[in-house]
This record gives structure tokens, C-alpha cells and sequence, in this order.
């Protein structure tokens, strides 16, 4: 099975905090047990309007350039396309 790492950068000044850890507990749910120790989450506190969201290394939402914050459904679509991709 294909290693899952997640890192979800936010904007602690802009209040998007709740946000990152309502979407890190909701990935968790969704993928901790189907990983067990083969999952990384990582939650990184940045400033500047940012919440980036990475998966294995890979930027696949910015919030500077979709203008909005992810839904869980798309970063979890994100996931699915990537882990598919690795087989």
C-alpha cells in the first residue's frame, strides 16, 4: 500500500485555523485506520492569507489561487486521484 502524507498550511491571523483542523479530523476519519502508520498529517501555522494543501509533496489547493477555502469532497478527491496514480 502507498504511503499517504498530507500537509495542510494555514493563515493562523486569518482565522483559518478551525478550518485546517476540522479538515485534518475529517481526513483522519476518513484515511487513519485504511493507512494506520502508513498516514502522515501534518498542520503547518504560516501566515500572509495562505492554506495551501500538499499531498505526497504535491500542492493541490492554494487558496491565493481558487480565491476560497477547499472542501473536504475535493481534497479528498485530490487524495483518491493520487494514490490511484501510484497504484
Amino acid at each position: 500500500m502507498a504511503k499517504l502524507s498530507v500537509r495542510i498550511t494555514y493563515c493562523v491571523p486569518c482565522g483559518h485555523q478551525p478550518h485546517a483542523v476540522q479538515l485534518a479530523n475529517q481526513l483522519l476519519g476518513d484515511y487513519g485506520m485504511k493507512f494506520n502508520r502508513d498516514m502522515e498529517l501534518t498542520l503547518v501555522p504560516v501566515d500572509k492569507g495562505e492554506f495551501d494543501v500538499y499531498v505526497n509533496g504535491e500542492r493541490v489547493f492554494s487558496r491565493h489561487e481558487a480565491q476560497r477555502l477547499p472542501t473536504t469532497d475535493e481534497i479528498k478527491q485530490a487524495i483518491e486521484q493520487r494514490l490511484a496514480a501510484v497504484g
